[in-house]
């Protein structure tokens, strides 16, 4: 829905064209008003606006120049320029600043009503040609590759989708996997010569090790493949409809002699040396992760520095002596989520990790110090990144943390961290709103400070280091009135107190109080208070 600004001199003629359009029909949530160029300007720095309809004629700054800066920092705004004066020479400005429309005051209602709804439909016309289908489809195209890669790192990495979203989201990368069907890894290294290689030869590399693959496989296996954390390259390999009807050791066969070809070929034709992994077969994509670490443990402890090695892996070798807390390291971490703020999903996180900690295979104390090592990690590196020492933010319960293992029981830790979170929740909670107050007091002082002055809010905002939007809602949220409000208010108080001074004239008091048009002052006197300047200083005396 669109936002509209209405820019006049004469606040009668704004407030009336706000009160009485049919703005709702128009698709319009929300009208705006500014008796200025200059106010107009500030409500652009801080409100997304579709189109501004402003007068042409304005002290200080005109229509033609308003639009000239509109242009030269939000392009996209549409404008329709209104004018009292039928000039051939506005007209042909008017043109030149790309203007949607130029009516000649006095602007019938139905004439008006007729251009903005014009022009708002062309708006959002050029949006939808903007996200249509065609153009997201191309887009979408282009970025494939990359969002095949990254679905499977993150399955990797131990990422859980339900059955039907992870289905819907192969169908969508028109990747040919099924959920809960058989599937099996094979983890290639790159060795010397082909390690040493920059980085743009070494992605040429693996790009072209990629292709030997599919060639290699796609007469017997499906095959999805990326580049790991750990610089391997990884292939997801599913049966083609020529091998689902073979035995598992006829499909385990035929896929080690496909990756010992892959092996062959590299040597061969790349003129170089890797290493090899097979898994054996496995549900996808429930057991992908837990084989994915098989593996990778496999190659640090069976292959290590050997080069040009390949071996075979299989789901009853005892890869792993004890059993591997997926839930801790899955994405996002516990540092990725606290520094992000993100409190209910670092409850959820804790709660699966504690779920998972309490199952059998995890009865074992270096899980618990397991879990307890990274919380404290967590904490400390919260701390630190603020500038803070851990024993400020926890307390108390810091000696827990310095005398080592203090925890012998899932319950007990469990505990410990839920009250340490709830602490720092409340301590991170007063701080925001302690910041807020202490930015709102900031800006009264600027502008007690600076009423002679240009005061907007983006000179406001440069003055705290915000930006002119986030200040804004900041500002209204902790005082209970927009910071343009406080402005005018601030303004007129202090009007009010120089008009008791009989020396003192108005012309000055305007110039005292930022206004370079005396007249402009007076408008907004009376629009504030319903008597001018002058007629309030007689009440008063």
């Amino acid at each position: 829905m669109h936002h509209v600004l209405i820019v006049d001199d004469h606040p009668h003629q704004v407030d009336s064209m706000a009160r009485t359009l049919p703005w709702t029909e128009m698709g319009v949530v929300g009208v705006h008003k500014a008796y200025s160029a200059h106010e107009a300007l500030q409500t652009l720095d801080i409100v997304p606006v579709d189109l501004v309809v402003t007068d042409i004629r304005m002290p200080v700054m005109s229509g033609l120049e308003l639009i000239r800066e509109i242009r030269r920092r939000w392009k996209d705004i549409k404008v329709i320029l209104m004018s009292g004066y039928a000039d051939f020479e506005y007209a042909k400005e008017a043109l030149r600043q790309d203007v949607e429309d130029y009516l000649l005051k006095p602007v019938p209602n139905d004439e008006l009503i007729r251009s903005i709804r014009g022009v708002l439909d062309k708006k959002a016309a050029e949006w939808q040609a903007v996200i249509s289908s065609q153009r997201v489809l191309h887009t979408f195209r282009e970025h494939l590759p990359a969002l095949k890669t990254g679905l499977l790192l993150e399955l990797l990495r131990g990422r859980r989708l339900s059955d039907s979203l992870l289905q819907e989201k192969l169908d969508l990368y028109e990747l040919p996997f099924t959920v809960r069907e058989k599937a099996a890894l094979v983890l290639v290294r790159l060795e010397e010569p082909l390690a040493d290689y920059d980085q743009r030869s070494v992605s040429l590399l693996e790009y072209a090790i990629a292709n030997i693959a599919e060639e290699l496989f796609r007469d017997d296996f499906r095959i999805w493949s990326c580049l790991d954390d750990y610089g391997y390259l990884t292939f997801l390999v599913a049966l083609g409809e020529g091998t689902k009807s073979l035995s598992e050791p006829e499909r385990q066969r035929m896929l080690e002699q496909g990756a010992a070809h892959l092996q062959h070929y590299v040597g061969v034709y790349l003129k170089g040396s890797i290493s090899a992994l097979v898994s054996d077969w496995f549900e996808f994509p429930e057991a992908v992760s837990d084989r994915y670490q098989q593996c990778l443990f496999a190659f640090r402890q069976r292959i290590g520095s050997e080069r040009a090695f390949f071996m075979t892996i299989g789901s009853t070798e005892e890869v792993h002596k004890t059993a591997f807390l997926s839930s801790l390291y899955e994405p996002p971490t516990l540092k990725m989520t606290i520094e992000a703020g993100q409190w209910n999903e670092l409850r959820g996180k804790l709660e699966r990790i504690f779920e998972e900690l309490l199952q059998d295979e995890f009865q074992f104390e270096e899980h618990i110090l397991e879990v307890y090592l990274e919380i404290g990690g967590m904490l400390a590196y919260i701390a630190h990144k603020n500038r803070r020492r851990l024993a400020e933010l926890i307390g108390d319960e810091y000696e827990k943390v310095a005398g080592g293992l203090p925890f012998k029981t899932v319950k007990s830790l469990r505990e410990w961290t839920f009250r340490i979170l709830d602490r720092l929740f409340e301590l991170v909670d007063r701080e925001r709103q302690h910041s807020r107050a202490a930015i709102v007091q900031q800006v009264n002082e600027y502008v007690m400070a600076n009423l002679g002055k240009d005061i907007s809010i983006q000179t406001v905002a440069n003055s705290v280091f915000l930006h002119p939007s986030y200040l804004s809602r900041i500002y209204k949220s902790e005082s209970g009135e927009s910071f343009s409000d406080f402005v005018l208010r601030v303004r007129m108080e202090k009007a009010v107190a120089l008009l008791k001074n009989k020396g003192i004239k108005v012309y000055d008091i305007s110039g005292e109080l930022g206004y370079n048009q005396t007249q402009h002052f007076i408008k907004m006197f009376k629009k504030h208070y319903g008597l001018t300047p002058q007629e309030y200083r007689e009440r008063l005396l």
